[in-house]
């Protein structure tokens, strides 16, 4: 019985049949890497990795980072202090008389005594915002508010006292220069006296010489 061939196409392979390309050797198939996946929701992983992380640092440095609301109350406590603070200076000064304010006593003794201290707030730090918003137009009323107010009332007196910092860094920095400049005059005005007396010296020298000379004559 004769035998029939199927025709090879054009790529080499039999007609009605698909050939299986080799793939080269050392090569493996492309996959896409894949992000890990946790169960349960974003929150309850934060919380979880938050709680990681603390005791991580903690083992490792021997701190304990601070929670948002320990950080925003600290930021309420600091706010409170000052501008308290800065509103009695101001009144006493105005009045005049014996009592002078000091600052030092303020943050140390009177503000401690009703507040506590600004990391460790005697009362949540909702209830010292609203106190200030009675006191203060700036603050505003609603408690959400009041604390934000604080917030940026203590970002901007941190900013400023960090400019007045740098500022007073240059300045020192700008006398060293000056201090070393005159250093360096005067060291200068000095070689230049020690310079002129040795030629002075010199001089008187060889006069000296030539009168002998001529006394000799």
């Amino acid at each position: 019985m004769a035998t029939t061939t199927k025709p090879r196409t054009s790529n080499g392979t039999r007609n009605g049949t698909t050939s299986k390309m080799a793939k080269p050797n050392g090569t493996a198939s492309a996959t896409k890497a894949k992000a890990p996946t946790v169960d349960g929701p974003p929150e309850t992983n934060a919380s979880a990795l938050l709680k990681e992380l603390r005791n991580l640092v903690f083992k490792e440095y021997g701190v304990k980072l601070q929670l948002r609301d320990a950080r925003v109350s600290t930021k309420i406590g600091h706010a409170t202090r000052e501008k308290l603070g800065l509103d009695i200076a101001a009144q006493v000064k105005k009045k005049g008389g014996n009592k002078k304010f000091d600052w030092q006593r303020w943050n140390t003794k009177v503000f401690p005594r009703l507040f506590g201290q600004p990391d460790a707030l005697k009362y949540p730090p909702e209830v010292v915002a609203i106190l200030m918003s009675l006191l203060y137009d700036t603050i505003r009323t609603d408690p959400e508010q009041a604390v934000a107010d604080l917030v940026e009332f203590n970002r901007a007196s941190l900013e400023r006292r960090n400019s007045f910092q740098a500022e007073q860094e240059d300045d020192l920095d700008d006398l060293e220069d000056e201090l070393d400049d005159d250093l360096e005059d005067d060291l200068s005005d000095d070689l230049d006296d020690e310079t002129s007396d040795e030629l002075d010296d010199d001089l008187d020298d060889e006069l000296d010489e030539d009168l002998d000379e001529e006394e000799d004559e």
